[in-house]
């Protein structure tokens, strides 16, 4: 990846805005899950005789079914959520000839699926048409390496293998693509098909509802899930409240939990290993629905929880920077070109230098925010040299200018010393003068001799006045909540499907471990569609 003259942002940095939402629905904060673990038709917990005892994983609380129930409905499959996974799951269930009802807690179809941006693919015909060859097993290869072979293989080629089918099954309901298939500027294979648009919200989240209506299914918006029905160690349905107050019972013969993982929970996200004071300083980009309501509504059947394995998607981010939404995207946008850049020096709590900070532009983006979770603070540590050859353009200058102006002494804190610097951070000064002596030391003789950092990102920070900025989150979502099995089916603490209940999407997402690789672009997306066909699918065998 190259610099350019008066731009020290890395090109895979230059779409990271773009998955805002382009409809406005992104939320600044974390909204708190309301009280949403299952029960049975009885009012007992499932939980009682299968949830874990591990100390580090929640434990369902016990609620009733409601007092009242002012509508009942009978289908085959409810689909809870009607994201990108929802989505897909209700146009299978219903092409497969099942009466489904589609249940979304938001006023309108799509969540965070209106932000994203493309699907992965391999061979179709649309990457033929374009010339287009990758070998299957390079990219499996890749991702089981990368994850140190804890993600599953099989899960990676049932995915691979299938994506152009996907595709064309899109097509075929409807769903538009500009055309383009590149590797998002930031992949290590040609695999993101650009939606039209560039956005879900255009080429993929209207055409899908339509499709699905147009096989009969139904969707009841505003109208969240509140618990699972469970007999007899089978999901039989949920229940459910709508706007105006009203407890719905669904009776169904399967339920698909596709509600978007956790995001949004600030309860449940410690069990992914988020320390606390990042969760509580973290931006947040995922919309407030994604509140982990499929997550405990498996939980409280005695679902197998694989948040201590969930990878996260979240970007270094410092807190002040105005968050870009809406085109052009500023290259300092949110603070990430200042942190991810490469060039600065980080330094942790103890005022030590912890990582080669050019991960973010030589290996992943979402890596510096993951490295940064052991610490109780992070900071990166820059000069006025700098921040004018980050600013060298007239449109950045402008933008950075006012960010600093906003944030000095909050967030972003500047003095003449590095000795004054460490007493407005609360950094112990030896540690913090030693580290940066170090540095430079290693930026003059063109070696990093403790991380390796590449030599061309070996800058010198000599020049006073010298800045910290305290490095927050950019928090996207969580992929992964659920234990699930090829078949999209959730399992129990035994590694066992319960019968009758499926996770699809960011519920059930099992194809990475703690960290979102990024090497294939879309394939989040990809395989959010391709588990909700899954989920569809399993669930039409066992009905029959």
């Amino acid at each position: 990846m190259v610099f350019q003259a008066g731009k020290m942002r890395p090109e895979s940095l230059m779409h990271v805005s773009r998955r805002s939402f382009l409809t406005g629905a992104a939320a600044l904060g974390i909204v708190a899950a309301g009280s949403l673990s299952g029960c049975t038709a009885g009012g007992g917990s499932a939980s009682d005789t299968n949830s874990s005892d591990s100390a580090n994983e929640d434990q369902a609380a016990e609620v009733s079914a409601p007092t009242t129930i002012d509508e009942t409905i009978d289908v085959d499959v409810v689909v809870v959520g009607a994201g990108i996974s929802g989505l897909s799951a209700a146009v299978q269930a219903s092409e497969n000839g099942l009466k489904t009802l589609v249940l979304e807690k938001g006023s309108e179809a799509g969540g965070n699926g209106v932000g994203t941006e493309g699907i992965f693919g391999v061979d179709s015909a649309i990457q033929k048409d374009l010339g287009i060859e990758i070998e299957p097993a390079d990219i499996i290869r890749t991702e089981l390496e990368e994850s140190q072979w804890r993600s599953s293989g099989a899960l990676w080629y049932d995915l691979v293998s299938n994506s152009a089918d996907n595709i064309e099954w899109l097509k075929t309901n409807g769903v538009e693509f500009s055309g383009v298939v590149d590797n998002y500027h930031t992949g290590l294979y040609e695999t993101m098909h650009w939606w039209k648009g560039d956005a879900g919200a255009v080429g993929y989240v209207p055409q899908m509802q339509t499709a699905a209506e147009k096989n009969g299914a139904e969707f009841r918006f505003s109208t969240p899930a509140t618990a699972l029905i469970f007999e007899e160690d089978t999901a039989k349905g949920v229940f459910a409240q709508d706007e105006e107050g009203k407890n719905i019972q669904v009776n169904a013969k399967a339920v698909i939990l596709c509600s978007g993982g956790i995001g949004a929970n600030a309860e449940l996200l410690p069990l992914t290993g988020m320390p606390q004071s990042m969760i509580e300083e973290m931006q947040v980009m995922c919309v407030p629905t994604v509140s982990g309501d499929g997550y405990n509504m498996a939980r409280s059947a005695g679902c197998k929880s694989n948040l201590n394995n969930a990878s996260i998607q979240a970007f270094c981010a410092i807190e002040g920077f105005p968050n870009d939404t809406e085109p052009p995207y500023s290259q300092l946008a949110c603070g990430m070109g200042l942190v991810n850049c490469g060039f600065a020096m980080w330094v942790d709590q103890d005022g030590m230098r912890f990582t080669d900070e050019s991960i973010g532009v030589n290996f992943n983006v979402a890596t510096p925010a993951v490295t940064c979770m052991g610490n109780r603070e992070s900071y990166v540590l820059f000069t006025q040299e700098f921040v004018d050859t980050l600013a060298a353009n007239p449109d950045d200058k402008e933008y950075l200018d006012s960010a600093m102006a906003a944030t000095l002494g909050k967030s972003v804190f500047e003095a003449e010393t590095i000795e004054e610097l460490a007493d407005m951070c609360s950094l112990p000064k030896d540690n913090l003068s030693e580290a940066l002596n170090m540095y430079n030391g290693f930026c003059e003789q063109g070696f990093d001799g403790q991380f390796g950092k590449p030599a061309e990102f070996l800058k010198t920070l000599s020049s006073p006045p010298y800045y910290a900025a305290k490095i927050s989150s950019l928090f996207i979502v969580v992929d992964g909540s659920i234990a699930t099995n090829i078949r999209a089916e959730v399992l129990n603490e035994n590694s066992m499907p319960i019968s009758g209940l499926y996770a699809a999407g960011l519920d059930g997402a099992m194809l990475w471990h703690n960290i979102y690789t990024q090497n294939m672009p879309g394939s989040c997306v990809g395989n959010n569609v391709h588990t909700g066909r899954v989920a569809a699918n399993s669930a039409k065998e066992y009905i029959g």
